[in-house]
């Protein structure tokens, strides 16, 4: 077959508007043929900045390209300039964090407070519960991050770990089989409910079969099952964020309308700067579309439960708290205060101990602070990254922005400080660097390098 005709049978191919199941009730026949259309384009990529209290002694940096403002989340931004915003050092520092700016509607319904407890029940890969910890990390709230699939432990580790703040707990269970311990604990739980994934066509992450009438009925059905448990970590009082990244109406609002019938004491709770994207459909929620609002997509919904907010009696100590020395090998890598340690097996984790005293332990995995890969144990990368007051390494080591691109890259640097050094860039924790006489040895974990740093990332265009 010549190659006209194979591009030309590919433009009918492209032409042919595909079945988009069942929309109707939120979108007219007209604009499903647009949305078809958009699906077939990836979405402009979009950050969200980190928030100043989550900053701890680092200085505020510029964005190293001009972007413009996601007009329902205050701290997101869409990427103007660049397709690749996880290629600067301004990234590897973590001052921002790539995420969807759909994905951002759930994080504005959830409206989280410093002091709170939230629960995510389906985290990974951590986008979402990365924003909940920089709001409680800083604060004294708590975190349980959840995710069922173990195989996507690994990036939820790493994403919570940038955050830099310890006050969280990883669990990996079926929502529906959680630890009776968290039941009624939480002031706010997230439920971003796995789903056919029809807005991840335009990521090219998904097909166009995710719109068929199985795979919908499918996932309804566990997203009831999923509803319900996560329902049961609420207090009264408390609030439930449903999300979703399908359009179909049979995964959003029909799961909320069975939920409203079969639960009592619960109401969706509207927010008022958000109508714009109000859904035609009862009972309600709030819609995103990738043909009018520049992002893959989202639905999302915020359930009130009915009843007294319970008087928070959880412990706080105004002791002053000693400093546990962290040793490894024959080093002092540095120390904390008010910290529970937890040995478990190869990895030596900590909590606050305020939380601790909250919880039965143990009860998943905590904040590493150390591991032992063979005989030998060595200081964690998410120690080097943290943040908090309450951690105080012995050694810390300013890179020039020269330096830290080669950092970053998993480079060597020329001889510095002896031992273990914790390498900033403007005060941003960036990992481990062991000096010896001759050079400072790289530490940096092969999934926190970066193959290539553009020399302008430092170029000030945008403040945070």
């Amino acid at each position: 077959m010549s190659k006209q005709k194979k591009q030309h049978r590919h433009k009918q191919k492209a032409s042919v508007v595909p079945p988009l199941g069942n929309l109707d009730c939120v979108l007219s026949s007209s604009e499903q043929v647009v949305l078809a259309e958009a699906l077939r384009e990836r979405p402009p990529k979009a950050i969200r900045i980190r928030l100043p209290q989550a900053h701890g002694p680092a200085e505020e940096v510029f964005l190293p390209f001009s972007t413009e403002s996601v007009p329902w989340y205050p701290v997101g931004f869409f990427c103007s300039e660049t397709h690749q915003p996880g290629r600067f050092l301004e990234h590897a520092a973590a001052a921002y964090f790539i995420q969807d700016a759909g994905s951002m509607l759930a994080l504005r319904l959830l409206d989280v407070q410093p002091h709170e407890w939230v629960a995510d029940v389906c985290a990974a890969p951590g986008g979402k519960a990365s924003a909940i910890l920089e709001q409680v990390g800083p604060g004294s709230g708590f975190l349980l991050a959840n995710e069922p699939i173990r195989g996507r432990l690994p990036a939820l580790d790493f994403n919570l770990a940038r955050v830099g703040f310890p006050r969280y707990c990883i669990t990996s269970k079926d929502p529906e089989r959680l630890e009776p311990q968290w039941t009624k604990q939480f002031d706010a739980v997230l439920v971003d409910a796995p789903c056919t994934g029809q807005m991840l066509v335009g990521k090219a992450k998904q097909s166009f079969a995710a719109f068929t009438e199985s795979q919908v009925t499918h996932s309804a059905a566990r997203q009831q099952r999923i509803v319900s448990a996560a329902a049961q970590l609420v207090r009264p009082g408390g609030r439930l964020v449903y999300s979703t990244c399908t359009f179909a109406p049979d995964e959003n609002e029909d799961v909320i309308e069975t939920f409203l019938a079969t639960h009592d004491g619960w109401c969706v709770e509207t927010v008022a700067d958000l109508q714009t994207w109000q859904t035609p459909r009862s009972p309600g929620g709030y819609r995103l579309y990738p043909h009018r609002d520049r992002c893959a997509g989202a639905y999302a919904v915020r359930l009130r439960l009915m009843g007294e907010p319970i008087v928070n009696q959880r412990y706080s100590s105004k002791k002053e708290m000693k400093e546990d020395l962290l040793v490894v090998g024959e080093d002092t890598v540095g120390g904390t205060r008010g910290g529970y340690r937890i040995q478990q097996a190869n990895h030596l984790a900590e909590l606050p101990q305020d939380i601790e005293r909250c919880l039965e332990m143990p009860c998943g995995r905590h904040s590493e602070i150390a591991y032992r890969p063979a005989k030998h144990w060595l200081p964690s990368h998410a120690l080097a990254l943290r943040r908090d007051k309450y951690w105080r390494p012995c050694l810390t080591y300013e890179l020039s922005d020269r330096e830290a691109q080669n950092f970053v890259q998993g480079l060597s640097l020329p001889a510095g400080p002896l031992g273990w050094v914790v390498a900033t860039w403007r005060g941003h924790p960036l990992g481990w660097l062991r000096g010896n006489k001759e050079r400072l040895n790289n530490r940096l974990p092969a999934s926190a390098r970066l193959g290539f740093v553009p020399v302008s990332s430092s170029v000030a265009k945008e403040n945070l």
